[in-house]
């Protein structure tokens, strides 16, 4: 969430520097929008939940475990997060950066 206000501070839109888009264009964008909406509602609610471990150990949720997965398992979506969100704040950093006029 902050990256995304971070984003938008950075853009500094003004209504004289934005294109107006047609009826058309913000019709079909709110089409596309309400079918990708409804489409992740239903796969969100077909989905079945997660069955409860067997065993009632004590070292589920702990930090050691998190921290297992991530680098484990999970390393390459992490990985792959983390350079996508490098990429967002250095897009931010030249959308928001003044240009000169010389």
């Amino acid at each position: 969430m902050v990256l995304f206000l971070f984003t938008i501070m950075f853009i500094n839109m003004n209504r004289e520097s934005e294109a107006q888009n047609s009826i058309l264009v913000k019709s079909a964008a709110t089409i596309v929008a309400g079918t990708l909406m409804l489409l992740l509602a239903g796969a969100a609610a077909s989905t079945s939940s997660l069955p409860l471990p067997a065993d009632g150990s004590a070292d589920i949720g702990t930090v050691a475990n998190l921290g297992k997965s991530l680098y484990g398992d999970y390393v390459l979506p992490f990985e792959l997060t983390s350079i996508l969100l490098l990429a967002a704040m250095v897009g931010a950093v030249l959308l928001g950066k003044k240009h000169s006029e010389q």
